[in-house]
């Protein structure tokens, strides 16, 4: 028979362990953690073959084709719950993201203010690539897509929210590569490879949460979406042109226009991370939330 006094210190270990247990639940009792606080979206990697850095190619050494000697990165199945992305906008309240950013949700949207968050509406899943467009009310400029042949060791400059906070990457693309993503089709998803060279800012750990942020090159032209990181080599791998094309043909809400973002100078190495301030600042790059139940 426990004594009084060690009958007290049972409570209070009891009331400490449910005040975790029931933190963050509504009046029924489920568990609904608040968004802030979501785990960034990221599918894992096994199998991944190592790169080499890129050589000294010069700077017009075009990105060749695809070819079935491209190596190939598997994803490791996983179990998808409230989680974070980025989207960016490609039209009047169109956004563009990375399809298992809103894949599986019973509910999405982007925030569109301090504690505000327009729905995400009409999405259109691309079975062949990691990306999806959907609609919401909320319209933000838009990027234009950018025409020219991609040359090996180019920059590339990744903005989005990378463990749910805002940041930039800059990298340097690497070649061409495909993902596995585990379905039943077995089919292969060309991508990207670009070997990460500065973080703003500078932080440790995954990138996850960046999935569906948009790749521009030095004129502010999307030419990739941050699709999937192997964060032991430091890359980033994005959706390949090819992949883009077919989503926008997918996607007949989508009319190009030219009347979109505006960059009075090219974008550098030195200051890219401002080029992504801004463009968070007028939400054409923008945080989404994925609501699974």
């Amino acid at each position: 028979m426990l004594r009084p006094d060690r009958l007290g210190l049972l409570g209070c270990l009891v009331i400490f362990a449910l005040s975790f247990v029931f933190q963050d639940s509504d009046s029924s009792g489920r568990h609904t953690p608040s968004p802030e606080r979501w785990e960034p979206r990221r599918p894992a990697i096994s199998d991944t073959p190592e790169q080499r850095r890129p050589r000294n190619v010069g700077p017009k050494q075009t990105l060749p084709e695809i070819s079935s000697r491209d190596p190939t990165l598997k994803l490791m199945p996983s179990v998808k719950g409230n989680s974070t992305g980025t989207a960016f906008s490609i039209g009047k309240g169109v956004w563009m993201t990375a399809r298992h950013v809103i894949e599986g949700c019973s509910k999405f949207g982007i925030k569109s203010g301090h504690k505000k968050i327009s729905r995400g509406q009409n999405p259109v899943i691309n079975p062949l690539h990691d990306l999806a467009i959907f609609d919401t009310r909320t319209a933000a400029p838009n990027f234009s897509f950018g025409n020219e042949n991609l040359f090996l060791g180019q920059d590339g400059f990744h903005f989005g929210y990378p463990q749910g906070n805002p940041a930039a990457i800059h990298s340097s693309l690497l070649g061409r590569a495909n993902i596995n993503p585990g379905r039943r089709t077995r089919h292969k998803e060309p991508v990207l490879a670009w070997a990460e060279i500065r973080r703003v800012p500078n932080f440790s750990g995954s990138l996850g949460g960046i999935s569906g942020g948009p790749v521009v090159n030095k004129d502010g032209e999307i030419i990739g979406v941050s699709v999937v990181e192997a964060r032991r080599r430091g890359r980033i791998f994005t959706a390949a042109p090819k992949g883009l094309e077919d989503m926008l043909r997918r996607d007949g809400s989508y009319k190009p226009s030219g009347g979109g973002i505006k960059f009075d100078n090219t974008i550098s190495p030195k200051q890219f991370f401002k080029f992504g301030e801004s463009l968070r600042r007028k939400l054409a790059v923008s945080k989404v939330f994925c609501w699974v139940q």
